[in-house]
């Protein structure tokens, strides 16, 4: 996973037209939103929910794959597909490296503050 970006500053400038403002507007709220999600995949996976498992890593995955967030995504997709197989053990195995990268993924949003001509603090 180690060839996998952590988050991508210039693919999330992309996603919303160049505009830094709107992109602190979203990660925020996405950096709000994380631990409830991070919260809601570990409570359906020990209540072996795995429609509601599934369908909470799929929406953490697309929030992620704004920001160019490679390898949270990578690790949503395998919870994603360990829902469908109703392989809860293996989502419970992951939930410690998705708290992981979660805070790899933040650290590394933190820094989009102090790009060239940023002034929003995100």
């Amino acid at each position: 996973m180690s060839n996998l970006v952590t988050c991508d500053y210039s693919e999330a400038m992309q996603r919303v037209g160049g505009d830094f403002a709107l992109l602190s507007q979203v990660l925020v709220i996405f950096l709000d939103e994380m631990p409830k999600m991070k919260a809601a995949i570990r409570k359906y996976a020990e209540e072996g929910n795995s429609r509601l498992l599934w369908n909470e890593s799929h929406k953490m995955k697309g929030a992620a794959s704004h920001f160019g967030g490679a390898q949270l995504v990578h690790i949503l997709e395998q919870i994603e597909a360990f829902a469908k197989n109703n392989d809860f053990p293996s989502v419970i195995g992951l939930l410690n490296p998705l708290a992981a990268t979660a805070e790899q993924f933040k650290a590394c949003v933190s820094k989009w503050q102090n790009a060239p001509g940023n002034s929003v603090i995100v």
